[in-house]
C-alpha cells in the first residue's frame, strides 16, 4: 500500500459518518496537487499524503489540542482560531505516518503558507484555494492565473490578497505571518515580471 492510500484510508474512516463535503473538497485538494506535483517536479505522494491529510482535524475539538500543542502554539490558535485545524491535523499526521518533515510543513501552514515555503507547502496552500470544488469567484480567478496561466507566484499572491481583504470586511485582522507571506509573493511576482520584460 502506498503511503497516499494508508492517508486516504484514514481521512474517509474519520469522516465515514458525515462531511461529505468535506471529503469532496479533501480530494479535490489532492487532485489538484498531484497535477501540482507533476507540473513543478515535485515527489507526487509527498504531496497526496499532506493533501489526504491537511483537513483531518477540521472538527475536533479546540480541547484537543491540550498536550498536543505547544502553549505558544494553542495561544496563537485561541487568537485565530481557524488554525486549530492545521496544526492538530499536523499533529495526527505524525502520530499515525511515517514522519516527513515536509510533509508535516505542508499540512501545518496549508491555511496561508509562511515565509520561504518550500514547493511542497506552497502546493498545498494553494490547492487547498483552488481546487475544483471551489466554486467562489476568487478561487475561480484564481485557479485560472494558477492552472491556465501557469503562474503559481501570482496564483499564491491574488489567492493571500483576496483573503486577507475579505476578512477584513468582516472585521477580522490578519495574521501578520499571513502578510508577511503576502508580500514575500508581490516581491516574487514583481520579480517574474522584471525577468519576462529583460526577456
Amino acid at each position: 500500500m502506498q503511503l497516499s492510500d494508508k492517508a486516504k484510508a484514514l481521512v474517509e474512516e474519520k469522516y465515514k459518518d458525515g462531511h461529505k463535503k468535506r471529503l469532496e473538497h479533501i480530494f479535490g485538494v489532492a487532485l489538484m496537487a498531484e497535477f501540482l506535483a507533476k507540473r513543478y517536479n515535485v515527489d507526487v505522494e509527498k504531496a497526496k499524503v499532506a493533501a489526504y491529510m491537511h483537513d483531518y482535524s477540521k472538527y475536533d475539538d479546540p480541547k484537543d489540542a491540550l498536550g498536543i500543542l505547544t502553549e505558544e502554539e494553542i495561544k496563537e490558535c485561541e487568537e485565530y482560531p481557524f488554525l486549530y485545524h492545521a496544526y492538530l491535523s499536523a499533529e495526527a499526521y505524525k502520530r499515525l505516518m511515517d514522519f516527513d518533515i515536509d510533509i508535516y510543513n505542508a499540512i501545518k501552514y496549508h491555511v496561508f503558507g509562511r515565509p520561504n515555503m518550500s514547493m511542497l507547502e506552497a502546493i498545498i496552500m494553494i490547492a487547498d484555494y483552488t481546487e475544483k470544488n471551489r466554486v467562489y469567484p476568487s478561487c475561480i480567478e484564481v485557479r485560472k492565473i494558477l492552472v491556465d496561466d501557469n503562474n503559481l507566484n501570482l496564483a499564491i499572491y491574488e489567492s493571500l490578497k483576496r483573503t486577507i481583504e475579505f476578512e477584513e470586511s468582516l472585521g477580522h485582522k490578519a495574521h501578520p505571518l499571513q502578510i508577511k507571506v503576502k508580500e514575500e509573493y508581490k516581491r516574487k511576482v514583481l520579480e517574474d515580471e522584471l525577468r519576462k520584460s529583460n526577456n
